[in-house]
């Protein structure tokens, strides 16, 4: 039977203007939601200024 597993994650931050504010690559595909917001607001809070919108890309391959 076939499956998913999960190889790597990023996430990109974009500004009010969707403009990258900042993107991260080889995140952890296991952090916590609540970590990841974590990490939105301080970069909100040290680099932006503002609000931002993160999204997070998760890469999986099928193991056939």
């Amino acid at each position: 039977m076939a499956n998913f597993v999960t190889v790597s994650a990023g996430i990109r931050l974009t500004n009010e203007e969707g403009k990258s504010v900042c993107s991260i690559a080889r995140v952890s595909p296991a952090v916590t939601a609540d970590t990841a917001a974590a990490f939105v607001s301080a970069i909100e809070t040290i680099y932006n200024n503002g609000t931002c919108t993160a999204r997070m890309s998760v890469t999986m391959d099928i193991a056939r």
